[in-house]
């Protein structure tokens, strides 16, 4: 069976080409375009990672993490930004992240090596 993953980017042309790359990859896909939309979705999927963009409009990622973490979801998580100081200010830097611009191939390495494959 597939991994599963959410792909949460407001930004159209990176969560295609994002979604797309992980599809080639035979990872089962589902794509949000902002933080309600992907609370809608993991209502009713379970995902082995989410990739979710800090900055959104109607819910940023650290709304969507707040939700996760009431819920007890055990998601791994790929934070991907523009802007750094935002993990910092919020106390999560620990938590993998990508900063715009990055590299596909270095994101789809780094999902293949939290997902144990």
């Amino acid at each position: 069976m597939p991994k599963t993953i959410l792909v949460v980017e407001n930004e159209l042309r990176s969560r295609q080409l994002i979604a797309h790359l992980l599809r080639e990859k035979g990872y089962q896909v589902d794509e949000a375009d902002d933080g309600v939309s992907a609370l809608e979705i993991l209502e009713t999927k379970i995902f082995d990672l989410m990739i979710c963009d800090v900055v959104m409009p109607r819910l940023n990622a650290f709304e969507v993490l707040d939700y996760m973490k009431s819920r007890s979801l055990l998601t791994s998580i790929i934070l991907i930004t523009g802007h750094p100081y935002l993990l910092a200010d919020k106390g999560l830097g620990r938590l993998t992240c990508f900063m715009k611009p990055f590299n596909m191939y270095d994101l789809l390495h780094k999902v293949e090596e939290m997902l144990g494959e």
